[in-house]
């Protein structure tokens, strides 16, 4: 826990009282991650309902969460609107996950926050309590809208206890399936359990998870929309929109942005109007960190962390392949995971690949990666060290690519 109270505190840490709100706070993980709503309603309620008096965009799916929410916010923001996101996890830094246009909240203003809730807690989780005090913050700063990412699944996360103008499903494929079920169509009934009476609903969802996803729209009255762009070019063309770009590298953004544009017709459609120049400026300027980065001239980091995000990762680098002598992999997996399909889909571009554990109770141990497969490789224990290594190893014509989990790449520099 030490060295997540530092990252949490870079200039307080000889404060007592901060050092141990935030103790506090990370010593809730203990509690794991327990849904419900029963917890997080309790704790709203002696806050006096925070998040009733919010506008909300509320965001579930497999992949593309945090993406879609930074999209989205940054078309907001560029609109003129005040704008709140609240994502997980952090990538670095826990005041990631509270953002006011783009900008992270102030440790100062953490801290009253754990001192705001903290007298009210009685058994809920980390992540319940972190999401009482979003909606406690961000009611605070009067935004004019809240664009959240559910934690995990939907129908039972604690961020689900909003009544919002669009509810946004990415897609579905099979994750966290201890806890949402064992096939497509259980995970979907679970991130479907977001759509609200009434309330429209967008999703590229496809398959079996998209006829779950109908069919509790209809029961609920809510109209489903569905987006359909067409690519050209390195650009994309949207219902007018023509020749949009995107800052956020890899097509599979241009589904990400098609979400959000799509959303923001729904709220066009209760009277929120957002210009071309508005969408087109929040395209370009749209930043979420770790999703195909590169944070060197050779070294590129992405946050992959099941099989289909992988096999996007893989789809991205062999169109790059051509440009590079050898690919070395530094990777780390979490324990719930599809390990073996992962390993297998980064294995087929990698030449040499090192095997490496973030500091997290939930991380695979490295010996089992390797076990996935036949490319040279070799175990680093350390995150920060793996990457030396790789960067020891990697000529100047070499990639080096870091993926795998949120906490691999977070971990890195």
């Amino acid at each position: 826990m030490g060295n997540l109270i530092q990252k949490f505190y870079k200039q307080s840490l000889n404060n007592a009282v901060s050092m141990k709100n935030i103790s506090w706070l990370y010593s809730l993980e203990g509690r794991g991650s327990v849904l419900g709503l029963d917890r997080v309603r309790h704790l709203l309620d002696k806050l006096g309902n925070p998040h009733e008096n919010l506008t909300c965009i509320h965001v579930a799916g497999t992949n593309g969460k945090g993406s879609v929410c930074a999209i989205l916010s940054s078309i907001l923001k560029h609109s003129g609107f005040k704008v709140g996101m609240y994502t997980s996890p952090h990538l670095k830094r826990f005041t990631e996950r509270f953002q006011l246009n783009s900008r992270e909240i102030l440790e100062e203003d953490v801290e009253s926050l754990i001192q705001r809730v903290r007298p009210f807690v009685t058994d809920q989780t980390f992540f319940e309590v972190a999401t009482a005090m979003a909606f406690l913050y961000f009611a605070g700063q009067d935004v004019d809208f809240l664009v959240l990412e559910v934690g995990l699944g939907g129908r039972l996360d604690a961020t689900n206890v909003i009544n919002p103008l669009v509810s946004i499903i990415t897609n579905i494929s099979l994750e966290h399936t201890q806890v949402l079920g064992e096939t497509e169509e259980q995970i979907a009934y679970e991130k479907a359990g977001i759509i609200k009476q009434n309330v429209p609903v967008v999703t590229l969802a496809a398959g079996k998870p998209l006829r779950i996803i109908k069919k509790i729209a209809a029961q609920n009255n809510s109209e489903l929309f569905i987006p359909k762009y067409r690519r050209k070019d390195g650009t994309f063309d949207i219902n007018s929109y023509k020749g949009l770009g995107l800052s956020l590298k890899g097509d599979f953004q241009m589904d990400n942005a098609s979400l959000a544009i799509t959303a923001l017709k729904v709220l066009k459609n209760n009277g929120y109007e957002v210009s071309s120049d508005s969408i087109k400026q929040g395209l370009q300027k749209a930043y979420w960190p770790g999703r195909m980065e590169f944070i060197g001239k050779n070294i590129l980091v992405d946050c992959a962390h099941n099989p289909d995000a992988v096999s996007a990762l893989k789809k991205e680098i062999e169109k790059v392949r051509k440009n590079y002598a050898k690919v070395i992999s530094v990777v780390g997996i979490m324990k719930d995971k599809d390990k073996e399909t992962m390993v297998r889909h980064i294995s087929s571009f990698s030449d040499y690949m090192i095997f490496t554990r973030p500091k997290i109770s939930r991380a695979s141990m490295p010996e089992e990666l390797a076990s996935y497969t036949a490319v040279k490789r070799e175990i680093v224990y350390d995150v920060k060290k793996a990457l030396k290594k790789a960067k020891r190893l990697a000529y100047p014509d070499d990639l080096i690519v870091v993926t795998g989990s949120v906490y691999t790449v977070g971990e890195v520099g």
